[in-house]
């Protein structure tokens, strides 16, 4: 009897009520059978002729009683569990939007691909991060690495990570990203395997990573180009104390020495060619002044320098037309500024006359107020060759200008390209207290050489 109770409990409630109607059906027979419960029944019913319920089996009319008790049942169960369905699929839709959400909204980029890289799945993140084009539904293009290779490794491993991955934008812009793909094998319910991709983008990090890499190459070259030029610059200044200044001294003190031994006459020659060699000393000297430093700076200021700067420029190279504006209004700018400005606008134009091949040359040079500060602008534009900024340059003439130019707090921008032209503009802060009226000195008739500025 226990054995039955057991196997009683382990049956469904539906399977129960259909025992339960047998069993009441089945007990109902075997009494009427038993105890003639059919014939008192009908004696009981003869009362009720007129509704003639004797033609109704016994046994067929509990079964209706118990059908009906085992339908109302079964209907209370089927609104309980479409009450129950009901709450779990608005569950459900609410645990997909907030699946959807939290999925579109991650700054991850998450993709879902199959083993031949095909997109499944992906969020907006990873359309802002590797804009894959939308007729285009196979990631394999965006990946910078062997896709047959790649799947195989992550079989493998079931997880491969990528501390900087560079991703292959159709639109030709860079990107780097940190990634992570994880291996999710087929189930019995999934027709394939699945790859996750988790993408973080680092793109900025990277770009200023290369930009600190380059700009930490190119101060290497210019440190190593300043030795140069140092050790060069002391050759030639050793070369002309002792070719020019000091064979010319020696002759003065030969002199000097002939003199306390000679006659009138003689006195008065060698007096002579002592104040000869003494004028050669003083131009060997004003020779070294003007490669060391322009004199024009001190004399003339900016302005006046720049446009002696310009006009020996072009004696050098007549067939460039120059257009000039310069213009620092009543500002009065200290040395540091000044050789700075002068030094790029001389390097810009030596660089004009060894690589751009132009026929026209802008140099533009005046005070704009930005954000309520006061800002030097200086700007050297031509019409010659450009070049692709893109690639790295062997020179270090726009090194030394940008490098010049930040050492005063300044900005540097180069603009150019193949058959373009190139515009350089530099951009160096001024302090208020620069600002004053200063009458501005007339530029000196004295003579002044072509070669007064040259560059090496």
């Amino acid at each position: 009897m226990i054995a039955v109770i057991q196997k009683f409990g382990k049956l469904s409630r539906p399977g129960q009520d259909t025992l339960i109607v047998m069993t009441g059906v089945a007990l109902t027979f075997a009494l009427s059978s038993e105890f003639d419960l059919a014939e008192h029944v009908t004696a009981w019913l003869l009362t009720y002729e007129y509704a003639q319920l004797d033609e109704v089996p016994l046994t067929l009319f509990v079964f209706v009683l118990f059908s009906a008790w085992f339908s109302q049942r079964r209907i209370r169960e089927i609104h309980a569990e479409i009450e129950r369905r009901q709450l779990t699929e608005a569950q459900l839709m609410s645990s997909q939007q907030l699946y959807k959400t939290l999925f579109d909204g991650d700054l991850t980029g998450n993709v879902v691909l199959d083993t031949n890289g095909n997109i499944g799945m992906h969020n907006r993140a990873f359309d802002r991060i590797c804009r894959p084009q939308n007729n285009d539904r196979n990631a394999r293009r965006l990946f910078d690495f062997d896709w047959p290779e790649f799947v195989t490794q992550l079989q493998h491993h079931q997880e491969i990570n990528f501390n900087k991955l560079h991703i292959c934008r159709p639109d030709g812009l860079p990107c780097y990203v940190g990634a992570r793909f994880v291996y999710v094998p087929a189930e019995k319910n999934n027709t394939s395997a699945q790859i996750h991709g988790y993408l973080v983008d680092m793109t900025e990090q990277c770009l200023v990573e290369l930009d600190l890499e380059r700009t930490l190459k190119e101060n290497r070259v210019l440190a190593r180009h300043a030795m140069q030029v140092q050790e060069q610059e002391r050759k030639y200044i050793a070369s002309e104390i002792h070719d020019e200044t000091g064979q010319y001294l020696t002759a003065i003190r030969m002199d000097a020495l002939a003199l306390q031994k000679s006659t009138p006459a003689q006195a008065n020659v060698i007096a002579v060619r002592i104040a000869s060699n003494t004028q050669h000393v003083q131009q060997s000297i004003r020779v070294l002044i003007k490669h060391l430093r322009p004199p024009a700076l001190d004399s003339l200021g900016l302005i006046g320098a720049v446009e002696r700067l310009i006009n020996d420029w072009q004696k050098l190279n007549p067939q460039v037309e120059c257009h000039v504006q310069l213009d620092t209004s009543d500002y009065v700018l200290n040395e540091d500024i000044n050789i700075v400005a002068f030094r790029v606008v001389q390097e810009a134009l030596t660089n004009i006359t060894r690589h751009a091949q132009a026929s026209e040359v802008w140099v533009d040079i005046h005070i704009i107020k930005r954000q309520g500060a006061s800002l030097l602008q200086i700007e050297i534009r031509d019409n010659g060759l450009g070049m692709d900024t893109t690639q790295a340059t062997e020179g270090v003439g726009l090194v030394g200008m940008r490098e010049r130019i930040e050492s005063q707090q300044g900005s540097f921008k180069l603009m150019s390209g193949l058959q373009a032209g190139t515009m350089i503009t530099g951009l160096i802060p001024l302090q208020e207290q620069q600002r004053k009226i200063l009458p501005q000195p007339s530029p000196s008739p004295s003579a002044s050489g072509v070669n007064d500025y040259a560059t090496s």
